[in-house]
């Protein structure tokens, strides 16, 4: 033949000449013709063809077909195709066989990434993937054994597209290849890197939500086809998309959530109201998710309806229910901020403390990511306005909501509406012959339905009543009908809502047997915060525990307060709006006195949890005998009363005769939270206790405060904020003459510029801060900032000098007893001696400084730690141990919600794992290096980018 044939196997089984297409024959025909391009310009035997066009039993004629097809093949190709015993050769130039092309530009193309030639790189890997026309030996894969070969030339196009989409995506053209992606994800949905690259691109590009939405499809897919979770890379890429932080994967499916409160036992009525709940909750047939809202006026029941309904069409939603009380009716309380509800869920769906975003939207991105694929319920109790409860709406169609709430919501897009009303006669006197006893309200029938008229039919006020007759078995209950008969309080009760309930609860109130309950009743009113144990309720009193116990006892068989958990007692909301009216009744003196009581009680635990948490600090000496057993029980009690600690705080704050008090125990809460995070809190306290100073005029006290909220924007990566305290914070402490304030200020700016890469002039503020420190012959704080010396000489190369100041923070350190200032010290000599080469004295070092690290709360000190023991072990010439402790490492900075740190910590996990015998791992742990880089724009992404390209194995 005169034209110029070429072969294509990328697609259908072709030959052209020239620009002619050449016709093949039946299907067998071009399968031989296939079978000996796999073996271009080599012998391929007879017996090869046999098998591979006859998988199992090939006919007695096989051979004799074999020969039949290449003589067919023969004529229409010329003599390129020869006999060759023991069996055939067809020579083809490279150039003119499309797969041949195809790993030629391939190679080509791997060469240039490693030769950082990123734009040639592309260019080739485009042309390579060109040439594809389809499925690769389209029309003879299902014959014989041509699949495997089939499936060997996909493995290689599904490897070109991974590389060239790595090469866009370091060349920065995500946008530009995002459709290439999403079209790879759509073709091949089992496919995982496809699906990284895609979470990856649109995480870059900003389309969080997107990005969440990506990885749970695959997710989704990986299970129901293959029965399989995601790989690391693509889970923790999932995690990095959900939010700021890397929080732990959500708890198994299995572990169904039961959070609904118990069903009060006398129930009555509501029906027809119930009906209609389970029917919108289940209902299915809307695109939109079910969301009803139940509304009506205060004690009409909303809460017992909306509770009996979630647990009637418990069983629809096999995930579980979350419940929350919004506090949106409760006296003396803020309505439920959504980020502390956010927090909370996020907390019970599986996220850690540390890693639940501070900011609403973030948080109410990651609980809708969360419940995108599980079917569960939501019950918001005791909402304020749609702006409390937009935020906590799951997105997708599988979960429910139910929302409580005084106000119509009308202003909650997509929801439905249900008016609750007051109990129908009947209705009323039957919850009253529930709660009393039916022999009893038989007896005074006409008396019975009297009271519930005067009643209003308001459930609460009815349950309030019943309670009171089952506690009083000698009254009858005309008694109860008596002490209602006051016609104002009756009008009122029936007209305006509030003030009806507030009548009721007066009857209970009125009738506590024991004094001392109702002054608790009283003192109760006037406590801001969720709830009061009884040691606090002692300390009200100003009585011994059991005296306390007894009252609360009373409280509680009046049902003017519930015993929500062992030992924790809380009000309901109307029943508090009506206790802080009763709290006008003390006598002021009296009432002040048991409020400085509480608020010193707090203090005086505050101080000593934080004294064994973190001993020697700014804590003021503990005196007395110690209130905590252990660091650990101190721990537990910072964290069960962490919100009435803020409530205290605030209130404390808010009052002149308080301020010092509020002041002092913002002052004390700051190392709590600096171990803790819990930052939406630690900003509330801060800027409270700078309030109180500023009317106490303690300039001291403010300046302290000052430094700590900017320790708190920088836990919130907000430096500008930060720097803007700091200043504040110093102009005032020099204005008090308060060397003490200075120091700490000029060592936080040290931190500043340190984490702005100004070394030296980091080490000026360290050392600003030392004579200060000197000046006041604080030797702990002395130590802590010679440490902060060294580290800024070690991070500016001047290694001699920075080994100097840790060896003296060490020495002082240990002197002063401060084992957190030790570890940093130790910590810097070990990466200082990595640093000189001397790996051994790095290793004593370091192993010295873990072993002080093992206190509770230091995860970041112990993953630094670990990092530097991997490079000290792997300089030695240890790489196992080193791989070990550089994936320690890993989990640390991801324990502590330290993102940088993980970065870091993962690319030399990464490279370790790719030097010393496990690329595949490797290259995994500098991609998520790579993503947490590009997250916090951080310019060692593009180093660690070149890094991937030159750990790419080549491929054959």
């Amino acid at each position: 033949m005169e034209d110029r044939l070429r072969f294509g196997l990328l697609g259908p089984v072709q030959a052209w000449a020239g620009d002619r297409p050449v016709v093949l024959g039946p299907p067998m025909q071009r399968a031989v013709l296939a079978a000996l391009l796999l073996h271009a310009n080599r012998v391929t035997s007879v017996d090869e063809l046999v098998n591979l066009l006859w998988e199992a039993g090939p006919p007695r004629t096989a051979r004799k077909n074999v020969q039949l097809y290449v003589w067919r093949l023969r004529k229409l190709l010329g003599d390129r195709l020869v006999s060759s015993p023991p069996g055939y050769r067809i020579a083809v130039d490279p150039a003119d066989l499309d797969i041949t092309r195809f790993e030629d530009l391939l190679r080509a193309a791997r060469t240039s990434v490693r030769a950082g030639r990123c734009e040639r790189a592309g260019a080739l890997y485009r042309s390579a993937l060109d040439l594809w026309r389809g499925e690769p030996l389209a029309d003879v894969a299902g014959i014989g054994t041509f699949g495997a070969g089939a499936a060997r030339l996909d493995r290689l196009r599904l490897a070109a597209y991974e590389e060239y989409v790595d090469v866009e995506l370091d060349l920065d053209r995500h946008q530009a290849v995002l459709p290439l992606l999403d079209d790879l994800v759509t073709r091949y949905p089992l496919h995982e890197r496809f699906a990284e690259q895609q979470v990856t691109t649109l995480h870059h590009l900003g389309r969080r939500g997107a990005a969440v939405d990506a990885y749970l499809r695959c997710r989704r897919t990986l299970a129901d086809e293959l029965g399989l979770r995601p790989g690391p890379v693509l889970q923790r890429l999932g995690e990095l998309a959900r939010g700021p932080a890397d929080p732990p994967a959500p708890g198994p499916r299995g572990s169904a959530l039961r959070e609904l409160p118990h069903t009060v036992a006398a129930f009555v009525g509501r029906q027809r109201e119930l009906a209609v709940l389970r029917e919108r909750l289940t209902d299915r047939r809307e695109p939109a998710i079910p969301l009803c809202v139940v509304t009506g006026p205060a004690g009409v029941g909303k809460s017992a309806l909306a509770i009996r309904a979630a647990h009637q069409v418990a069983d629809a939603f096999p995930d579980g229910q979350l419940y929350a009380d919004l506090r949106g009716a409760t006296a003396g309380l803020q309505p439920a901020a959504p980020i502390d509800v956010l927090g909370r869920f996020l907390r019970v769906l599986g996220v850690a403390d540390n890693a639940v975003p501070a900011e609403v939207a973030e948080a109410s991105a990651r609980l809708r990511s969360l419940l995108a694929d599980r079917r569960l319920l939501l019950v918001l109790d005791n909402a304020h306005d749609a702006a409390q409860v937009r935020p906590l709406i799951p997105a997708g169609t599988r979960c429910a909501v139910l929302v409580t709430s005084r106000r119509n919501l009308v202003d909650v897009d997509g929801a439905s509406h249900l008016e609750l009303d007051v109990l129908a006669d009947a209705d009323a006197v039957e919850l009253l012959v529930r709660l009393a006893g039916g022999p009893r309200v038989a007896a005074e029938a006409d008396t019975a339905a009297l009271l519930v008229r005067r009643l209003g039919g308001l459930p609460l006020a009815i349950r309030i009543a019943g309670a009171r007759l089952a506690a009083r078995p000698n009254w009858t209950l005309a008694t109860l009908a008596d002490r209602l008969h006051d016609e104002r309080r009756r009008l009122h009760e029936l007209r305006l809502g509030d003030i009806a309930v507030r009548t009721s609860f007066l009857v209970s109130y009125q009738h506590l047997a024991d004094p001392m309950a109702t002054r608790l009743f009283r003192l109760l009113g006037a406590v801001d915060g969720p709830d009061v144990t009884a040691p606090v309720a002692a300390v009200l009193l100003d009585v011994d525990p059991p005296q306390a116990l007894d009252a609360l006892d009373e409280l509680v068989d009046a049902r003017l307060l519930d015993e929500t958990a062992t030992g924790r007692y809380a009000m309901h909301d109307l029943i508090r709006l009506f206790a802080r009216e009763r709290a006008g009744d003390e006598p002021p003196a009296d009432r002040d006195a048991a409020v400085d009581r509480m608020l010193a009680h707090h203090l005086d635990l505050a101080r000593h949890a934080l004294g064994l948490l973190r001993p020697g600090t700014r804590t003021p000496p503990i005196t007395g005998p110690p209130r905590f057993a252990d660091a650990d029980t101190a721990l537990a009690w910072l964290t069960t009363e962490r919100t009435n600690l803020v409530a205290a705080t605030v209130q404390a704050a808010g009052s002149a005769a308080h301020a010092r008090r509020g002041a002092d125990l913002a002052d004390s809460l700051f190392l709590f939270f600096e171990m803790s995070g819990h930052v939406a809190d630690w900003l509330t306290v801060d800027r409270a206790g700078i309030d109180a100073a500023v009317r106490l005029s303690d300039r001291v006290t403010e300046a302290r405060l000052r430094h700590d909220l900017a320790v708190a924007y920088f836990y919130l990566h907000r430096p500008d904020e930060a720097a803007r305290h700091l200043e504040h914070s110093l102009l005032v402490s020099r204005a008090a003459g308060d060397d003490e304030g200075r120091a700490r200020a000029l060592n936080q700016f040290g931190v500043l510029h340190g984490m702005a890469g100004d070394y030296e002039r980091a080490a000026e503020f360290f050392k600003d801060s030392l004579r200060l420190r000197r000046k006041l012959g604080d030797e702990r704080s002395c130590a802590a900032a010679q440490g902060n010396i060294g580290m800024a000489y070690r991070l500016a190369g001047r290694l001699e000098e920075s080994v100097r100041h840790c060896r003296a923070a060490a020495t002082l350190a240990r002197r002063a007893a401060a084992p957190e200032v030790e570890v940093n010290a130790l910590g810097n000599l070990g990466e200082v001696q990595c640093m000189l080469g001397r790996y051994s004295s790095a290793l004593r070092y370091l192993r010295r400084s873990l072993a002080i690290a093992g206190v509770p709360a230091n995860e970041r000190n112990r993953g630094s730690i670990m990092g530097t023991l991997a490079d000290a072990y792997l300089g030695a010439g240890r790489p196992g141990p080193a791989i070990r402790y550089a994936e320690l490492a890993v989990e640390a900075m991801r324990r502590a919600d330290f993102r940088h740190g993980e970065a870091l910590a993962l690319r030399r996990a990464g490279r370790m794992l790719c030097a010393h015998g496990d690329p595949g791992r490797g290259i995994e742990q500098l991609r998520l290096a790579l993503a947490l880089f590009t997250d916090l724009k951080l310019p060692e992404a593009a180093e660690v980018r070149a890094e991937l390209r030159a750990a790419r194995p080549i491929r054959p």
